[in-house]
Formats: structure tokens, C-alpha cells, sequence
């Protein structure tokens, strides 16, 4: 019998998007949110995708213990069974000629197997910088939340810098001497949370 797991990475982006509130306005602004697997991203969007990545997140990498591995990191979130939440304004205009996306936030997050639970995890999430404090990281939660529940998963993870958050058990900072090296003596730069669906 297949797991809830196999089951939710074989369903299609379209799927997804039909258990997601798809138009919806937050604080006079219009937003549309679209479900998109790696695979179906035009060049345009990856591009934008990468941008507001390497805006949001290049410096914060460049000092943590992950580094900054532009091409480790591509991999990582355009892998293959990735799937993508874009959040895009609805009244962006453009008077380029050149391809454009509105791109103004997004979620990526793929079904797994972690810790012996079936989770959403969330392996991205930004906003660009104008559209902060609208509702838009909230909103995007929210789909993660929605996915999650309809396709049985258990909870909702994500590794973050260190902030002032409550650690899920599987954190490095929680792991227990299991004959590596004493939790004690780690300084992690990073926390996994979750939250039960």
C-alpha cells in the first residue's frame, strides 16, 4: 500500500491548486496564488524565484554555516519533486516589452518522510520587501496548512535562521548525546520548527 507520502508527490500541481484559496485580497492589494511543480516553471519565473532568494537570503548564508553555494542551493530548490506556492500581484504592471513576472512572494515545499511522520516542508519561504507585512507569509502558511491537511499529512516543518521560536524535537539543538557529540557543545546557527496539522 502506497504512503500518504508516495501518494501526495504523485498528485499534480493543478490538483494541489484546487484545494487552495486562489484570488484574494489582502490590505487593498490584490493577490493570486498559483501551484506550480519544478518542472512547469518558465525560465522567467525561476529567474525571479532566484532574485528575491539571493535579495532575501544571500547575506544571512554568507555568515551562517551553510555558506553561500549558489549552484548547492539552485539544486536544492528547484529539485525535481519540488512544488511551488507563487504568490503574484494582480494590479503589476509593466511597460517592458521583455517577459515579466509579479511575482511577490513564494513557498516551496515538498511531501517527505521526517522524523518517522509525514510532513509538508517547507523549504522556502520569501517575500519581497515591498510586499511585507500585508499577510502574504501568513497566506502562503495557510496553503501549506491547507495541502497538508487534505493529503494527510501530519504536521508542517521548516528550518530557519535562529529567531525566537519554539524548536521541534528533531532541531539540532535538541538532539540528545547519541555518541556523536554532546547537543551542549553544538552551536547551531539554525532551528527546525513545525506545527501539527
Amino acid at each position: 500500500m502506497p504512503s500518504k507520502v508516495s501518494k501526495a508527490n504523485k498528485v499534480t500541481a493543478a490538483q494541489l491548486a484546487a484545494f487552495i484559496s486562489t484570488s484574494i485580497e489582502l490590505n487593498g492589494v490584490r493577490l493570486h496564488l498559483a501551484v506550480k511543480a519544478s518542472s512547469e516553471l518558465s525560465d522567467v519565473e525561476r529567474e525571479r524565484i532566484w532574485n528575491i532568494f539571493e535579495s532575501n537570503m544571500r547575506l544571512l548564508y554568507t555568515a551562517s554555516s551553510f555558506g553561500w553555494d549558489p549552484h548547492s542551493k539552485k539544486e536544492e530548490m528547484f529539485h525535481p519533486r519540488a512544488r511551488f506556492a507563487l504568490c503574484e500581484r494582480c494590479d503589476d504592471t509593466t511597460s517592458s516589452s521583455e517577459p515579466f513576472s509579479r511575482i511577490v512572494a513564494y513557498a516551496i515545499f515538498r511531501f517527505e518522510r521526517e522524523a518517522k511522520q509525514d510532513v509538508v516542508y517547507c523549504y522556502e519561504l520569501q517575500v519581497i520587501e515591498e510586499s511585507r507585512r500585508l499577510g502574504v507569509g501568513k497566506l502562503l502558511t495557510g496553503a501549506l496548512f491547507d495541502l497538508g491537511t487534505r493529503w494527510g499529512m501530519e504536521k508542517v516543518m521548516l528550518t530557519v535562521f535562529k529567531v525566537s521560536f519554539d524548536l521541534d524535537p528533531s532541531s539540532p539543538e535538541l538532539v540528545e548525546d547519541n555518541g556523536w557529540q554532546d547537543a551542549d557543545e553544538l552551536d547551531y546557527d539554525y532551528v527546525i520548527l513545525s506545527k501539527s496539522i
